[in-house]
């Protein structure tokens, strides 16, 4: 999760772990300037604990794409279920019903159906789609082969979101990263698009959550991550900072092996493998975009 912070906080944090003296500084994206001329500085502080942890409530829509959903039935069903907006793509309907099929009875009576099931359905059947259609759910036909699947699922969301007038602040896709390699390249396009070409609001955070892991883009700036007791404390605790695209400057605190104004590139140096101290937060100051991932152990333990 994003949480808000007062610009003084931002500030402090960013002339404490990086030495900057700010005059004014964007937070979470939007800018508040001084009275004087100044460069903004984009800052963010990520917390998903109340995502996966449900500590306090928290808007957000839920998509599965087409990939086994591995994680435990607590976690899975409860993400699912609190989701302002629920949506699978393309054959992730199938993957949902699978997943939901092999749930204790209980779980299946209370399971919510989704919201919009969308994609070009080369994965899904017409009569699975017409049983939806049935029970009450949208389903939203995206043809187009020049975007895929996860892509086009952002824009019937943001559609959907301004049609509906509705809110959400996050979007979480249960997209598994073990298969393909082609399509795990594929979400990490979906993440840099969801940006540039703003599929979502501004102001939604975008999160890929695959096995017990979750990933995010961060965006040049600087990033205050507050780091779950859970993972920081697992035996094979892990966390990663890679480049996609472009080389990319990074300073890092908070991590076992920090980086201090080093390049990340592929063919150079690429942050794999890297874990925690005992810091309850980790700041990164980089001049690109990156993708940062860590393991969250409960996402798979019941």
């Amino acid at each position: 999760m994003i949480q808000k912070l007062a610009v003084r906080e931002v500030a402090c944090v960013i002339r404490k772990r990086f030495g900057m003296a700010l005059r004014g500084v964007t937070v979470n994206g939007v800018h508040k300037p001084c009275n004087s001329q100044c460069n903004p500085v984009q800052c963010w502080k990520w917390d998903v604990s109340p995502i996966i942890h449900h500590t306090k409530p928290v808007t957000y829509a839920v998509l599965v794409l087409n990939t086994p959903i591995t994680q435990s039935q607590m976690f899975f069903t409860q993400l699912w279920n609190n989701a302002k907006l629920r949506i699978t793509v393309d054959g992730g309907i199938k993957k949902w019903e699978s997943f939901i099929n092999n749930c204790p009875e209980e779980i299946q009576n209370d399971i919510k159906l989704p919201d919009l099931v969308t994609g070009d359905f080369d994965s899904v059947s017409q009569d699975d789609l017409e049983k939806y259609r049935k029970k009450g759910c949208k389903v939203a036909h995206t043809p187009d082969q020049n975007h895929t699947d996860f892509t086009k699922a952002l824009m019937e969301l943001f559609t959907h979101c301004r049609e509906t007038n509705t809110d959400v602040d996050h979007v979480i896709a249960i997209a598994q990263s073990s298969r393909r390699i082609d399509q795990i390249f594929g979400n990490v396009q979906t993440l840099f698009l969801a940006k540039e070409n703003q599929l979502l609001s501004p102001t939604t955070k975008l999160y890929l959550i695959s096995d017990d892991a979750v990933s995010w883009l961060l965006s040049p700036g600087d990033h205050v991550i507050v780091v779950p007791e859970e993972s920081k404390k697992h035996k094979r605790a892990w966390c990663s900072l890679v480049p996609v695209g472009e080389p990319c400057v990074v300073t890092s605190t908070g991590l076992k092996w920090n980086l201090d104004s080093q390049i990340l590139a592929f063919g150079k140096l690429v942050s794999s493998s890297n874990t925690f101290t005992e810091s309850d937060t980790v700041t990164v100051k980089c001049s690109h975009p990156l993708l940062w991932s860590m393991k969250v152990p409960s996402l798979q333990s019941s």
